[in-house]
């Protein structure tokens, strides 16, 4: 996540902000948050030594996402090839290779710079579905969620060190070591990860007997099966199109804010470098506690069995969404300028986004298990292209008029696009077992049942169809997010 979101505080102050304003309007003014300085546009520009517009900065900051989509399956397929420990941790240094090629890049022209990211999502493509087939052989059932959600802890702390990190580098040595820092940090981690890891308990040199007979057990490596996928009828199940438009629209927010938030900070609410890596990392925060607070709320709901699974599901999907929909509609008429009130409001938009995982992604594993790989990595290339869009979609409308007005625009199609997609799929959603995902002796096996206990049952641990998952039924706990 620091290599990923990085360039995102570093483009605000490598390049030049003059550049963002045409002589069509140069002599326009727009007001800054007086909290945080004010003034027109000559007044506020950093001299970054770089001359992009804002449109080509949203390309590059989608750039990454181009990449990102196209290589998720093939992170399975090299897994079973080659082994997770080489594929993630050459994976893992390619990327830090190519980070640390970002300052040359950028000079050279932004298309080389677009190159450097475009080839970084290639190679994170590859990285969560070899992460999963290395569960797949190293978690048994009872202890996945645990451990999964140990690992996904992640994601939101990778951002929340990420902004402030780059904030101080950025003002103290300069925007060049927001690139260089990351990658020795990698590289000191890839020397712990070829020292401890291995490609599963057989091939550990250290592994006590015991610890490896309860691993090998509980994941069943006996029984395996591979169904042909019915790609047609998972394509035209409305089910999973619910699943699909739902993560698109939650990730919008986490995207928007990933690639813009930083931009977002300087440019509207005007503060510095320093203080704007630290407010950066607050939504992210937010969004790390509401969605593990949600998943241990929706597994109690789901285990005292008086209200119907699916009603929890949209329960979830309809309160996060809805205050999304509040927060954005309320930032787009904030009347004034409001630093307060406006980080306040984005903080809460990620906690409300938080709650969507307990009701979008579990869903996977419920209503299709046998293929709950394929329906997420549907779903997830979907929330890929809101990566993709987001920086498109301010580029466009701020190249020109970089002004409070502009980015109200933004909050509303944001508004629109989550309001949308909240309703579709709290009103298609179905978390019990689909006909074309029944297996054979399934019958009319519904997964509400409360005496059926799917092995693992955690909508990220299967989140690619090639990682080795147990077939056999196991008798569990419902689990956590």
């Amino acid at each position: 996540m620091v290599t990923r979101n990085g360039f995102s505080v570093a483009v605000v102050v490598m390049v030049n902000s003059s550049s963002k304003v045409t002589p069509a309007n140069q002599n326009v003014t727009y007001q800054l948050c007086q909290s945080s300085g004010s003034g027109n546009a000559s007044a506020q520009n950093d001299q970054g030594e770089l001359d992009w517009s804002e449109s080509i900065k949203g390309v590059l900051l989608g750039a990454y996402f181009y990449g990102y989509i196209f290589t998720q399956v093939a992170g399975g397929l090299l897994e079973q090839r080659l082994g997770g420990k080489i594929v993630y941790g050459t994976g893992m240094l390619l990327l830090a290779v190519l980070n640390v090629l970002s300052p040359v890049a950028s000079r050279s022209s932004p298309w080389a710079m677009f190159a450097v990211r475009f080839c970084m999502g290639l190679v994170s493509g590859v990285l969560f579905p070899t992460l999963f087939g290395i569960w797949g052989r190293w978690a048994p059932p009872t202890d996945r969620t645990t451990l999964l959600a140990i690992c996904y802890l992640g994601i939101p702390l990778g951002n929340i060190i990420n902004y402030p990190l780059a904030s101080f580098l950025a003002d103290e040595l300069g925007w060049e070591y927001i690139f260089y820092i990351p990658g020795a940090f990698v590289a000191a981690w890839l020397v712990a990860w070829l020292l401890l890891a291995y490609d599963s308990p057989a091939t550990h040199p250290r592994i006590l007997e015991k610890e490896q007979k309860y691993i090998e057990e509980g994941i069943g490596t006996k029984g395996r099966q591979k169904p042909t996928v019915p790609w047609l009828k998972i394509l035209t199940s409305p089910a999973v199109w619910a699943l699909v438009i739902g993560q698109f629209s939650s990730n919008w927010g986490v995207f928007f804010l990933a690639t813009q938030l930083p931009n977002y900070m300087k440019n509207v609410l005007g503060f510095n470098i320093r203080t704007n890596g630290l407010l950066s990392a607050l939504p992210f925060a937010l969004n790390m506690v509401s969605t593990m607070a949600s998943g241990a709320a929706a597994d109690r709901l789901i285990q005292s069995g008086k209200i119907p699974k699916v009603w929890i599901r949209r329960g979830f999907v309809i309160i996060g969404f809805a205050g999304m929909v509040i927060c954005g509609v309320i930032l787009a008429n904030l009347s004034g300028c409001d630093p307060v009130a406006a980080v306040s409001l984005l903080c809460l938009t990620q906690g409300f986004n938080g709650l969507t995982v307990a009701g979008v992604r579990a869903v996977h594993v419920e209503f299709a298990p046998r293929f709950s790989g394929v329906t997420y990595g549907l779903a997830n290339m979907a929330g890929t292209l809101s990566g993709i869009f987001a920086p498109l979609l301010v580029g466009f409308l701020t190249d020109n008029y970089p002004t409070p007005a502009a980015w109200s625009t933004i909050f509303y199609v944001g508004s629109a696009l989550q309001g949308v997609g909240g309703i579709v799929t709290a009103v298609f959603m179905r978390t019990d077992v689909q006909p074309w995902a029944r297996g054979e002796g399934d019958g009319e096996l519904n997964i509400e049942d409360k005496n059926v206990k799917l092995a693992g049952s955690k909508d990220l641990v299967i989140a690619n169809e090639h990682a080795e998952v147990p077939t056999m039924d196991v008798e569990m706990p419902s689990t956590k997010l």
